[in-house]
């Protein structure tokens, strides 16, 4: 896929992948509307696009946690692009707490919205237009975790695994239109929104391997959209728990060891 005028919707680009994955996808000549929940940071992004030569992009400040805001995105980003040929769902929420503390309650219920409601939101919305094209790509932003159930991260790892399920589950439904699904499953990643730096450990966090940067991530990203990819996992390592359930589970298990719930 030539990135070059391509219309391009990513969220959560205000921080960390999303903001590395601005700068990459610009570079690239792709012209992009942008979202997030902070207003101020995406505005700092889309100057500092077009301070590097890009074609400035559209800014929406608009919170995914709220019902009915990512299908409005999808309206509004179609309506300043002129159509999305790339949809990347990048934007996340994280949340440490238990079921038992947190059950159904609103954090639980908004990170779900954030994270696996507002993408096939954000898809539905897309759709007709990339159908009626006949091209364009769809781009989820997974996790590792969907296959580690780490106590205390399973909000997070039950909505990235529904998200994953549903974006292979999408990839059959869209067959011969011409439209292609992409998951990124990215590991450690050295951003602000680290969950497992957040755990109640009994002693200090478990050694993991170095995160890698969010710059390297977005690179990886874009060589995936460019190459046609169907998953790309960044780190290579991440895809281990997906391909290989039981090493998932044997991880969590001695994570739990260490974690007070």
């Amino acid at each position: 896929m030539d990135l070059t005028g391509t219309p391009v919707l990513l969220t959560g680009a205000s921080s960390g992948i999303g903001r590395a994955l601005a700068f990459a996808l610009a570079a690239r000549g792709a012209r992009l509307a942008v979202a997030a929940r902070g207003r101020d940071g995406l505005e700092a992004v889309a100057d500092a696009v077009a301070a590097r030569g890009g074609t400035r992009p559209a800014v929406f400040g608009v919170d995914l946690s709220r019902p009915g805001a990512a299908a409005g995105l999808g309206r509004d980003a179609a309506d300043a692009l002129g159509s999305v040929r790339i949809l990347i769902n990048n934007a996340g929420a994280g949340l440490v707490g238990t079921q038992e503390d947190l059950g159904d309650g609103p954090a639980a219920r908004e990170l779900f919205e954030t994270d696996f409601w507002s993408p096939v939101a954000l898809a539905r919305a897309v759709l007709p237009g990339m159908r009626e094209h006949g091209s364009g790509l769809v781009v989820n932003v997974t996790s590792t975790l969907q296959s580690v159930p780490v106590p205390a991260l399973g909000y997070y790892g039950a909505a990235k695994a529904a998200l994953g399920h549903a974006t292979r589950t999408l990839r059959h439904e869209l067959r011969g239109t011409g439209v292609r699904v992409l998951e990124i499953v990215p590991g450690a990643t050295d951003t602000a929104a680290r969950d497992i730096d957040l755990l109640p450990w009994r002693d200090r966090p478990v050694r993991t391997p170095p995160p890698v940067s969010p710059e390297s991530a977005a690179r990886a990203i874009v060589r995936a959209i460019e190459g046609g990819r169907r998953r790309r996992a960044h780190p290579a390592t991440s895809l281990l728990p997906l391909e290989l359930p039981a090493a998932g589970r044997l991880i969590a298990s001695f994570a739990a060891r260490r974690i007070d719930v």
